[in-house]
């Protein structure tokens, strides 16, 4: 999306940003969806519809930031790079 008002875009980058944190904190409760007091394939299917519905979000927040910044974000707040930091804190 390319806007020619500066405050405008300013606006699209906040929107951006937050649906992309949304996504995460979507991705941040789904083991609290063990606690719920439904059936197991309750369970199972709220946790998917999340997972999906996360997904959507974080995409749609990177459509509108912009390909590189949704990848760097992305890249740093994975599972893998937060794993690697607390084995490489755990070595010094």
């Amino acid at each position: 999306m390319e806007c020619k008002d500066p405050d405008r875009k300013k606006v699209y980058r906040i929107i951006a940003i937050s649906l992309i944190v949304m996504s995460f904190v979507l991705y941040a409760i789904m083991p609290f969806n063990a606690c719920l007091p439904f059936s197991v394939c309750t369970i199972a299917g709220i946790t998917g519809i999340m997972m999906v519905i996360s997904e959507v979000i974080f995409w749609v927040g990177s459509l509108m930031i912009g390909r590189d910044v949704a990848l760097k974000i992305r890249k740093k707040y994975s599972i893998r790079t937060i794993v690697n930091h607390i084995k490489d804190r755990k070595q010094r």
